[in-house]
């Protein structure tokens, strides 16, 4: 069902033919993202990823939006840490003017000047409206200071300073850079004849190699400790982490069950302990960002002023727990079904499908059967989730953000050592 091919400048196009589905999804990957921005143009990105959709040689911005629509269709783009994406979703039958569409934005896209000004002003409101929404913003806060210096630790919207300077001809030449063939891939999942799809994109996509160098990608080193942010709200916001694994690393699977035991549900330690047994929060959960060469495990929690610090102390002994004794077999045996089933339940969706071939692409070179990802889930064993937590609960990169209004006298009272 799967089939992968490669155009002769090196642009690659993945398919999978899904039969009975009613809907395909497209989307052109392009493997450079926020971590590829020099610290002057953070935000740079994100910025060319807007201006996509703000007309072509082709199309005026309302044109794009009326032919996507009166299909029925969406259209869309995101920017990521280390990929970009533009995508669409459409009936099996409007699958080349999605594909028409999206390589027309991605390739074609002109930049007029009042749109660039107009959108910086869209840019600008989207990082209050982040600054405004404290859930959002601890973790921005967060990985800003555990990944102090590094660009996984800035935004991927950029600053007010940075937006407000990046002028035409700086946003042209970065689109310039994005389209290069080696680093584009093409993923479409759906009731379709991939050697179609093939035919459609070499007509498309007719893109020169390019001799831009790949962008070169540093470690981040993390940074222990504890941040404090005050801001007048009626909760406080932790997010603690630690140093996690990268995307395709070996010992993913037994990772993904911890998170999924600790705070990936209802059922998780972190929602029965802190929420139904204490009732002293609404909202927390853990959390995984994962990258080529490095990764954060993390956990949310919003509380009362008054309880931050039965909260952060709870956080500690929960990790704790798991780093020193094993957990039991009905435990595990929940966590394995629950990520298998929602694994599972995933595939029943075309754009989770495309995504999941971009993603196999990116960060394996292949294709993972499922087959395959649910046997080593179900391989993973109580000694590997202990041996998980200890490699990852150690004090010396352990770190805690807090949004608040908190007294920072308090903070004293606050012992990460796990």
């Amino acid at each position: 069902m799967i089939k992968t091919a490669r155009l002769a400048s090196g642009m690659r196009i993945l398919t999978e033919r899904i039969p009975h589905s009613i809907s395909v999804s497209a989307g052109i990957w392009i493997l450079r993202g926020s971590r590829d921005e020099p610290p002057e143009s953070n935000g740079i990105t994100h910025f060319v990823e807007h201006l996509f959709f703000k007309g072509t040689e082709r199309r005026s911005a309302l044109d794009i939006s009326r032919q996507i629509e009166s299909v029925g269709g969406s259209l869309n783009a995101f920017t990521g840490k280390e990929f970009t994406c533009l995508y669409s979703r459409v009936l099996n039958k409007h699958l080349p003017l999605a594909l028409d569409l999206i390589s027309d934005l991605f390739l074609h896209a002109v930049f007029p000047e009042e749109e660039i000004e107009k959108e910086r002003q869209v840019i600008l409101q989207e990082i209050h409206m982040v600054e405004d929404s404290p859930e959002e913003f601890i973790h921005e806060l967060f990985s800003g200071s555990y990944w102090r210096g590094h660009p996984l630790g800035r935004s991927t919207l950029g600053t007010p300073e940075t937006v407000g300077r990046f002028d035409r001809a700086a946003l042209r030449a970065y689109a310039d850079l994005l389209v290069d063939p080696s680093r584009v891939i093409l993923s479409v999942a759906g009731n379709i004849d991939g050697d179609e799809v093939i035919r459609l994109a070499e007509g498309l996509f007719s893109l020169s190699a390019s001799e831009n160098p790949d962008p070169s990608q540093e470690k981040p080193t993390p940074h222990r400790g504890l941040e404090l942010h005050v801001k007048e709200l009626e909760q406080v916001h932790l997010c603690l982490g630690t140093l996690g694994y990268p995307y395709a690393d070996a010992r993913r699977h037994a990772y993904h069950v911890l998170n999924t035991l600790l705070g990936g549900g209802m059922s998780s330690r972190l929602f029965q302990e802190i929420r139904e047994n204490r009732g002293l929060a609404y909202s927390v959960y853990s959390f995984q960002s994962a990258y080529f060469d490095t990764g954060l495990l993390g956990v949310y929690v919003g509380t009362s002023p008054q309880a931050m610090l039965q909260v952060v102390e709870l956080l500690t002994q929960i990790l704790s727990d798991l780093k020193k004794n094993r957990i039991g077999a009905d435990e595990l045996q929940l966590a394995k079904e629950q990520l298998k089933g929602n694994l599972l339940l995933s595939t029943e969706s075309t754009s989770n499908r495309m995504s999941k071939l971009a993603m196999n692409e990116v960060y394996f070179g292949k294709q993972l059967e499922m087959e395959e990802v649910i046997r080593n889930i179900d391989g993973v064993t109580e000694d590997d989730v202990l041996a998980t937590s200890q490699s990852l609960f150690r004090p010396e990169v352990i770190s805690l953000t807090i949004l608040g209004d908190v007294d920072r006298e308090s903070l004293s009272r606050i012992n990460l050592e796990i």
